[in-house]
């Protein structure tokens, strides 16, 4: 019989069609609830849910095999069958059942993964979306980044399907390589191939926004690994002239890029050269918020050399009444103290730091700091807030920018206890050098 509860067939092999003993029961049960799975067609979806790769002859809403161990066994059999619906049907089962995580730790300790490697080229296009949908749910697990990254030709196999396959494929295959270059032991052995990074930038340039947004992300842990790759192939350049595209994400995330890239040497000259921090004022006028997050956390670089202090006073009247009413935010936390850190840089010039004392001071002690019991450790509060409740140090949410270590050898989650009170000490600092007197004087 089928149990919906977990998508699969309580038994390996059955003579009849399951879905009749379901009727026969809930017959004599004299259960009267509809099941859409029983009744045709089978999937009861709207046309435009279908997904556009399906395989022939397989039910692309419902696994093959039992989800015992057994049945784990003869999945990973089935996919070295010769038989190209037997390999459809085995990884339909697969891409179901590693959703569950002790049945993905079980496959992984079967060596699945290196199996999947060798699927990755096939050329019926199903496998190989599948294949990539499958290594980015085991690539969560650090067990499954270990086995996968222990043959890093899967590097080479993801650009070639990001760099000559159809839409689909490319966007399964760089969701797989953005998932493996969020662990920065990753990121190691990512950026031993020798164009990987080169390919990525072609790709961004052109590629559909939904690829473009992953293949940023990607960029941007492989430009905190080792910047000066992506510096010396024009990613600085390239960076800028997507701060115009008419997508929230895809500004955002070449700003994030940039950050990586500014705090090189090369980046912080580049950054004062195109005069980042003019191009950079408009964009905190944004009516996105998370333009205006990522717009700041590059200010906080771009405003570093003295060279750009120099330039910011050209401005000081419209930028630093900017930055203290974005201050003033108490339900972004993030963007607190990413706008404070700006207005610290920008106080180490003697005329910015008269006019801050001058016009700003008493509005910045009324800066208000949120409680722990107002904030879930996100940037996005309001839309995730009853989901992630007060699970922060356990819960990791796709999309969601967590707030975590800006150095280190292991980038952790901080305690959001600890994030508040360096809030609150950065306040005070920005108090102190608003308040700062030189020695000369």
């Amino acid at each position: 019989m089928f149990c919906p509860h977990k998508n699969s067939y309580l038994q390996l092999v059955c003579a009849v069609n399951p879905r009749i003993i379901n009727k026969a029961v809930d017959q004599a049960m004299q259960r009267e609830h509809f099941d859409p799975h029983t009744e045709l067609p089978p999937a009861q979806r709207l046309e435009s849910m279908q997904p556009s790769l399906y395989a022939p002859h397989v039910d692309i809403t419902r696994a093959q095999l039992g989800f015992g161990r057994i049945g784990l066994r003869l999945i990973n059999r089935a996919l070295h069958s010769h038989d190209n619906l037997v390999q459809l049907q085995a990884l339909h089962s697969v891409l179901d059942q590693v959703q569950i995580s002790e049945n993905a730790m079980f496959l992984i300790n079967l060596q699945l993964v290196y199996r999947l490697i060798d699927l990755m080229l096939d050329q019926d296009p199903i496998i190989k979306k599948k294949v990539c949908l499958i290594l980015s749910r085991l690539a969560t697990y650090y067990q499954g980044r270990r086995r996968i990254m222990s043959r890093p030709v899967i590097v080479e196999n993801l650009m070639r399907l990001i760099m000559r396959d159809r839409k689909e494929i490319r966007y399964a295959a760089s969701y797989t390589l953005k998932t493996l270059a969020r662990d920065r032991c990753a990121c190691e052995v990512i950026m031993q191939n020798e164009q990987v990074v080169e390919d990525l930038l072609k790709m961004v340039k052109s590629d559909h926004t939904g690829i473009v947004v992953l293949h940023l992300a990607t960029l941007t842990n492989l430009a905190e690994w080792d910047p000066t790759r992506a510096l010396k192939a024009n990613a600085f350049q390239i960076m800028l002239t997507l701060f115009e595209n008419k997508d929230p994400r895809i500004v955002s995330g070449a700003m994030d890029c940039m950050s990586q890239l500014c705090k090189h040497d090369v980046g912080k000259v580049l950054a004062d050269d195109y005069d980042l921090t003019f191009v950079l004022r408009r964009f905190l006028k944004s009516s996105q918020i998370e333009v205006i997050i990522s717009a700041t956390g590059l200010m906080c670089y771009t405003t570093l050399t003295t060279r750009s202090k120099w330039r910011a006073k050209e401005s000081c009247n419209e930028l630093t009444k900017l930055l203290v009413n974005l201050c003033c935010t108490p339900n972004l936390p993030l963007l607190q103290i990413r706008c404070m850190q700006v207005l610290i840089n920008l106080c180490d010039s003697p005329d910015i730091r008269h006019h801050m004392k001058v016009y700003w001071e008493k509005k910045v002690k009324t800066i208000n700091v949120r409680t722990h019991e107002e904030w879930d450790g996100t940037s996005e509060t309001s839309s995730y807030g009853l989901e992630t409740a007060h699970n922060y140090r356990t819960m990791c949410i796709e999309k969601v920018e967590t707030i975590k270590n800006d150095f280190g050898d292991n980038a952790q989650v901080v305690n959001v206890h600890s994030y508040l009170r360096r809030i609150r000490e950065v306040k005070e600092h920005l108090l102190q050098a608003i308040n700062w007197k030189s020695y000369k004087n």
